[in-house]
Formats: C-alpha cells, sequence, structure tokens
C-alpha cells in the first residue's frame, strides 16, 4: 500500500511539472514510461544496467577486502587507529566529485573513474566499522585464547568474526546503499557506458522522456536493494547487536 501511495504521488507531481513546464521539459508518465519500455525491449536498458550493477558491485567488492583486512589489523593495534584516525575521517568527508576528478586526470574515462569512486567512498567505512568492533570484543578473552596457544586461524574463525559481524553488516548496508549512487554519478561525468553516462547523454540531447525513463531505472534500483538486501542487512546487524548486550549482560 505504501509503495501505490508514493507511485501516485509521484504520478501526480509529474503531471503537475508537466502542466507547469510543458511537456517538452517535463513529458507525461506515459512518455516517459513508452520511452523506458522502448528502451527495455531495445536491450538497452539491461546493458546499461548491467554495466552500472558490475562497476558498484566491483567497487564495492574491493572496498570490503581492503577495508575488512585492514580495519581487523588496525582494530587489534589501537595505536595504530589512533595514527590513522584523522586519515579515516578525512576520507569520509571527501566528496565523489574529488575522486572522479582525480581518477579522470589520472587514467582517463571508463570503468575506472566508477570503480575506485565507489572503492572509495565505501572503504572508510567498512574499515571503520571492522576495526570498532575488534575494539569491542573482549579483550579477556583474546588473551586467554593467546595464552592456551589457540591458532590465529581459529580464533579469527570462532572468536574475532563473530565479534565484528554486527558492525560489519552495518558498514556494509551502509556502502550498499551508496555504492550505486556513487556509480552513476561517476558515469555521469566519466564515463561512455552505465546508466550515469545514459543519463548525460539525454540531458545532453535534451530527450526528457529517456532522461526521466533513466532516472526511473535508478529510482527503482535503489528501492529493489533496499529491500531485498539493505534493510535486511540492517535488521540483522540490529538482532546481532542486541544479542550481543544480553550475553554481555
Amino acid at each position: 500500500m505504501a509503495y501505490l501511495v508514493s507511485a501516485l504521488i509521484l504520478t501526480g507531481a509529474l503531471y503537475l511539472a508537466g502542466l507547469l513546464l510543458g511537456p517538452a521539459l517535463a513529458p507525461p508518465p506515459a512518455a516517459i514510461f513508452s520511452a523506458w519500455w522502448n528502451l527495455a525491449c531495445s536491450g538497452e536498458l539491461g546493458r546499461e544496467l548491467g554495466v552500472t550493477l558490475l562497476r558498484g558491485a566491483a567497487g564495492i567488492a574491493l572496498a570490503n577486502l581492503a577495508g575488512t583486512a585492514l580495519g581487523l589489523a588496525a582494530g587489534l593495534m589501537p595505536w595504530a587507529l589512533r595514527l590513522v584516525a584523522p586519515l579515516t575521517a578525512a576520507l569520509q568527508s571527501c566528496p565523489p566529485v574529488v575522486w572522479i576528478s582525480l581518477v579522470m586526470v589520472w587514467a582517463g574515462t571508463g570503468s575506472t573513474v566508477p570503480v575506485v569512486t565507489v572503492f572509495a567512498a565505501a572503504f572508510p567505512f567498512v574499515f571503520s566499522n571492522t576495526a570498532q568492533g575488534v575494539l569491542g570484543l573482549d579483550r579477556r578473552l583474546l588473551s586467554m585464547s593467546r595464552l592456551y596457544g589457540v591458532p590465529r586461524l581459529r580464533m579469527l574463525r570462532r572468536l574475532i568474526l563473530p565479534g565484528i559481524m554486527p558492525y560489519w553488516l552495518a558498514g556494509f548496508s551502509t556502502v550498499l546503499a551508496a555504492g550505486w549512487k556513487a556509480a552513476a554519478v561517476a558515469e555521469f561525468l566519466g564515463s561512455h557506458q552505465g546508466i550515469g553516462a545514459r543519463i548525460y547523454w539525454s540531458y545532453h540531447k535534451m530527450n526528457m522522456e529517456e532522461l526521466n525513463a533513466w532516472a526511473l531505472t535508478l529510482i527503482v534500483l535503489g528501492v529493489a536493494l533496499e529491500n531485498a538486501l539493505i534493510l535486511p542487512l540492517r535488521r540483522k546487524a540490529a538482532r546481532l547487536q542486541t544479542q550481543g548486550r544480553a550475553e554481555h549482560a
């Protein structure tokens, strides 16, 4: 019901914009859906959507690998975490357009720009959350494990990873929500493929039907990711944190 109400509000807003601005600048919903359907039938929609998702997934995967590994190391060495804390804060506050501009100068346009942009946007969150999760572990258990000579791999698998999972899930859900947006922005400015690039060319040609159709695709993608992946991950992270607090109470 909530999605139906939201869709009706959006449709009404589009009709109102058409009345105020004219169909040339604000095409009616029927024209937008017709353009979207044509893109879907031609295969262009699926192709460009796949490119954007692949780039976003690559950047997020690299950020998770690097952020988790370095976060584990930093969390086990609090002095190192304190040293890099200002750098992490600076990276978190750095807008994507900075990375887009730098990578375009260094590597030109193409897939490198969105992948690096997503990585740069996602890495600080994964790193910080993983490190905080390690800091939240029971140090007595870690000391006891070392005292009794528990193998490092077993400690990692049975003690550290379960302990940091709620923090990692919270960070991962955040980067998953922002990753595809960063990829689309990077494509708009620094790529010839992907949904962001298609939005740029539609704007450049003043093809408002296609521009709105691509924007609709991004909206649907965001809603689908939110409900299929992000919300379940956040709920699981909240449950794990609640269980962790209950166990330590």
